[in-house]
This record gives C-alpha cells, sequence and structure tokens, in this order.
C-alpha cells in the first residue's frame, strides 16, 4: 500500500497549485460579494488539460484515474471555492456520464467543449416530491416523430442559468425501470429557467420548466434504466464533492493555523494556549482522516472499475462532516473575526460546504445506505 503520490499526480497538484494561487486565489474571497461564474478560470484549467483528466483521450481527455480527478477538485477548491464547485460538474459530472454512457455522435458534441472549459454542464435530477425518493419523480419523456417531448418540473437545478446544457433525469415508464435521462440543450423551445436563487453559500440554483420542450432523439441517453447506471457512476460524483470541501476547509484549516500564531492575548501568541492547540490538532486529524478514506474509496478495486458504494457513501459523510467542523473551529478561534462577513471569509466558507451534507444524499440516507450494503439486503423506506 502505497500513501504517495506517482510523478504525475505530483505534477498535476503541483501545476494546480501554481496556477491557482498566483491566478484565482488573489480574487476567490471576492466571489461571495460579485456572484459570478468564475468562466476565465475555467478555460484557463481547460486549456492546461485538467478538466479534462479523468474523461476520454479521444474527446479531449487525458484518461487518468479517477483519484487523480479528486486531487485536481481538491485542490482548485483549495485555490477557489467557486471554480472548484463549477470543477466537479466539469470533471466527474454529465460530461463523465456522456462519455461512458453516450452514443458517439453525443460524446463527439458534448464532451470536448467540457475538457476544454469552454462548456457547462450540470445534473438535473431532483424534484420537489422527488429528493431522497428519486423514484417518484414524475417528469415524462414521451418519444415522437419529431424527437422527445419533455414536461415537467425539476427543483432545484444548481447554478443552471450557467450552464449550457443538462443531464435531466426523466420518466420513460412506470418504477425505477422507466427512468431515462436525456441531454437538454440551455436554449431548448419549451425550456423555462426560474430567476436565480441562492443557497446560503450564495451558490445559485434555478427552478426548470419543461412545457412540451422538444429535444432532438439523438440526446437521449437512456429510455430506461438509468437510475441503476446513475446510482453506479454517482460514487464517483460524490467522492468529488467530497474533495471540493476538503479544499475548502484546507482554506481554513491553513488561516486557523497562522491566526493563532500572529494573535496575542495576555502579552503572548494563543497558539500558546492548550485548548487553541487541542483545536488545530483535532482539525488536522480529521483533515487527514478523511482524506484518507476518501481516497480509499475512489481507489477501491471492483468489478465495475467504480468506487465501492459503502466506500463512497462513508468518504462523502466524513468529508463533507469534517469540513463543517473544520470551519466552524477556524471561525471559533479567529474570535468576532471569524463571523465578519467583510474582513475574513471564513463564516462563507462555512455557509458554502454546509449544504453538502444534504447535496449528493443526505447524511442520515447514506449513513441507512453503509448499513444496508454491511447486512447485506436494502431497507424499504415506505410505509
Amino acid at each position: 500500500m502505497d500513501f504517495d503520490l506517482s510523478p504525475a499526480q505530483q505534477e498535476l497538484v503541483d501545476l494546480i497549485d501554481d496556477v491557482g494561487m498566483r491566478e484565482f486565489r488573489p480574487k476567490a474571497f471576492e466571489q461571495r460579494f460579485r456572484r459570478e461564474v468564475p468562466r476565465d478560470n475555467l478555460r484557463r484549467l481547460g486549456e492546461l488539460g485538467v478538466l479534462g483528466v479523468c474523461l476520454p483521450e479521444a474527446h479531449g481527455g487525458s484518461g487518468r484515474p479517477y483519484l487523480d480527478g479528486l486531487l485536481a477538485i481538491e485542490r482548485i477548491a483549495h485555490a477557489c471555492p467557486v471554480t472548484g464547485d463549477h470543477a466537479v460538474m466539469a470533471i466527474c459530472g454529465p460530461a463523465m456520464f456522456i462519455a461512458e454512457w453516450g452514443t458517439e455522435d453525443q460524446k463527439a458534441r458534448y464532451v470536448p467543449p467540457v475538457a476544454a472549459g469552454r462548456s457547462g454542464c450540470w445534473i438535473s435530477l431532483t424534484e420537489p416530491e422527488a429528493g431522497t425518493a428519486l423514484t417518484d419523480l414524475t417528469t415524462q419523456a414521451t418519444m415522437t416523430a419529431e424527437g422527445c417531448r419533455l414536461n415537467g418540473f425539476k427543483r432545484p437545478a444548481g447554478p443552471a442559468e450557467d450552464a449550457d446544457f443538462y443531464l435531466v433525469f426523466v420518466r420513460f415508464g412506470p418504477g425505477a425501470k422507466g427512468i431515462g435521462a436525456v441531454i437538454v440543450d440551455r436554449d431548448t423551445p419549451g425550456l423555462t429557467l426560474s430567476e436565480p436563487r441562492r443557497w446560503m453559500g450564495d451558490a445559485p440554483w434555478c427552478e426548470l420548466t419543461f412545457a412540451d420542450a422538444l429535444v432532438p432523439a439523438a440526446n437521449v441517453l437512456f429510455t430506461g434504466e438509468a437510475m441503476r447506471k446513475l446510482l453506479g457512476s454517482y460514487t464517483v460524483e460524490r467522492c468529488a464533492a467530497g474533495a471540493m470541501v476538503l479544499g475548502i476547509a484546507q482554506i481554513a484549516f491553513e488561516q486557523s493555523v497562522a491566526y493563532a500564531e500572529s494573535r496575542t492575548q495576555f502579552g503572548r501568541p494563543i497558539a500558546d494556549f492548550q485548548l487553541v492547540q487541542a483545536k488545530l490538532a483535532d482539525m488536522y486529524i480529521r483533515l487527514q482522516s478523511a482524506r484518507l478514506l476518501l481516497h480509499r474509496a475512489i481507489s477501491a478495486d471492483t468489478e465495475d472499475g467504480l468506487p465501492d458504494r459503502a466506500l463512497s457513501s462513508a468518504a462523502k459523510v466524513a468529508t463533507v462532516e469534517t469540513a463543517c467542523f473544520v470551519c466552524d473551529e477556524a471561525m471559533q478561534i479567529h474570535g468576532a473575526m471569524g463571523m465578519s462577513v467583510d474582513t475574513e471569509p471564513l463564516e462563507w466558507l462555512y455557509r458554502y460546504v454546509r449544504p453538502y451534507a444534504v447535496a449528493g444524499g443526505t447524511s442520515e440516507i447514506h449513513r441507512s445506505m453503509i448499513a444496508a450494503e454491511l447486512v447485506g439486503r436494502r431497507f424499504g423506506h415506505r410505509p
């Protein structure tokens, strides 16, 4: 068991750190006020080949292991949290699904622009009555001579107003086996986006309304069995979200170490006080532990080449809860300044990671999924 990065992985991390800290970090914390998509950052990452790190070489990627993608996402988020958020979708989002399951035409049209940082994408899955109960989704797809007509409502849909296309999960037939997936372009007739709304970390989200929206038949990814494929491939995306929140938590940790050494009270640095020392140590222990679990989950040797379901759920829970803990402790170490909206970014970092205890599956449902894998049977959640 080798815990060291390979030369290629270290080169990737060093490249992102160099570019990220020089070009992204100086403006990173302004994002909490400006609320803009860092398109220049994403294009820069595309030029460097970072966004296509796990995508096939035939379609503009590098074809490297999922672990390399997670290493990239964590360091991008460490340089700029908002860029890291969008990098998750570029590296391990719809383009990955299309590269894995799409037709050659779909791969050629949609994957290279994402790898190049020229195209934004998002997954549209949940509905008002289909959150954790994903198989209750009702957005209807009907195949006609003209193409595929969609009718329904999706909420929330991430920063949909900034995406060029969406991978939308819809119903072609009854039951879980009747759920399929369709690639929907932003300018599709019959698709309406709501005014952007905001999560607690100021990240945007929208509602998507499909009113007889007509999608070309060539954009249908699955007409059924999409949930089974999604639940397999989604283990990668939830690990990617874990890498992103760890990168953000690392910012809070590093700022806390520096502050504990520079801030003086009672004539001495606050790092001299044992309770502050204990906080720093606990933050370090949890960051290291969560990162090791995440890397173990993404590297697990399974028959389908995807992360183990129990390990990926464990990594999702551990990374998010660690990130919330670290950001919260960072605010405590900084005292009043840790709560300031205008001077320190710490309260924003906390608000940015906290929604991920719900997004991508709640921590509670992931614990239930882990237990199901341990005992070897599914638990019914319906009455």
